[in-house]
């Protein structure tokens, strides 16, 4: 195990600052098992290589003999409504507290700073579709136009101003009132009148469309158990379209991570961020049984880039 002091001095030689929280710097010393994962993880953050862009690639390949997970993710309906209330109470504390920073993770976005960086990230977003569009020319869907697109965890509207310019009708849908506050104020400065913002107030609150031809979401359902996950999964890619597109990201695997539902609720957890995983054969399982074609999976560094854990992008289209 690492001490403390080991992360924080991570923090100030590696990306030139002090942690953002003492939570970020126990986790980190809680969870991280050598100085080696440390170094690793911190020379592989995206923070580091856009201050170092000349510093060479440092990623280690997952190893294959990892053991498979054990998650739990058959819920009753009582107890999938509790797991997603105590996501519900964490996302509302975030969002009163740093809208900005639980959306990107970085010191430059805390609500100290935000007023100087608001550009730089909204920007963000307009960068990140981008690689969806590439992600589409890659599948022979180039130039693809949609005329409804749903993106889960719309957060404060960062790339839901930038699918609203670029698709007919846009639902954004969030988890948290004043995420949803922040995006439709960033949505009337934009001059945007082709976006619907939607609080979701349960599990399957979460598709606020009958139908839809692009489901979009990025560093969102990470943050959700997995069996919430799995039912928010479901219902969106039951609504999608026929010959409709769905971009999302999702960790699939950690070395060492399992997923207990009663001991999870029994847990107090209300303010923290986490990290969840839907394991790999569950979401091909779900793909067959929505009638869904993938057309690419790549690894991400959505989460990091972790020798312990994956994170997968994933592009699919509805058949039929």
């Amino acid at each position: 195990m690492i001490t403390h002091e080991e992360v924080s001095w991570a923090y100030r030689l590696l990306l030139g600052r002090e942690p953002e929280s003492e939570a970020v710097v126990n986790h980190y010393a809680t969870h991280l098992k050598s100085r080696h994962a440390l170094r690793s993880l911190f020379l592989q953050s995206d923070e580091f290589r856009t201050a170092m862009p000349q510093a060479p690639a440092t990623r280690q390949p997952m190893g294959l003999g990892g053991p498979a997970m054990a998650v739990q993710l058959d819920a009753p309906a009582d107890k999938l409504a509790a797991l997603f209330a105590k996501v519900s109470q964490q996302w509302h504390h975030l969002g009163e507290t740093e809208p900005h920073w639980s959306v990107i993770t970085s010191q430059s976005y805390l609500q100290n700073n935000i007023e100087a960086t608001a550009h730089a990230f909204y920007a963000s977003g307009d960068a990140e579709l981008k690689v969806f569009d590439a992600a589409l020319a890659r599948a022979g869907q180039a130039g693809r136009v949609f005329a409804g697109a749903v993106e889960l965890g719309c957060g404060v509207g960062r790339v839901t101003a930038a699918l609203a310019r670029r698709c007919g009708q846009v639902w954004g849908v969030d988890i948290s009132a004043n995420h949803l506050k922040l995006a439709a104020d960033h949505v009337t400065e934009q001059g945007l009148t082709n976006v619907q913002l939607h609080h979701a107030v349960g599990v399957d609150d979460v598709a606020p469309a009958p139908t839809f031809d692009l489901f979009y979401s990025r560093i969102v359902l990470q943050h959700n158990p997995p069996p919430v996950m799995h039912r928010m999964l479901a219902l969106l890619l039951g609504r999608l379209a026929s010959g409709g597109v769905a971009y999302f990201q999702v960790p699939t695997y950690k070395a060492g991570y399992s997923f207990d539902i009663d001991s999870y609720l029994a847990t107090d957890n209300a303010t923290h961020m986490e990290m969840h995983y839907l394991p790999q054969q569950a979401l091909f399982a779900l793909l067959a049984q929505c009638q869904c074609q993938l057309l690419e999976l790549r690894e991400d560094d959505a989460i990091g880039l972790s020798p312990n854990a994956v994170s997968n992008t994933v592009l699919l289209q509805k058949l039929g």
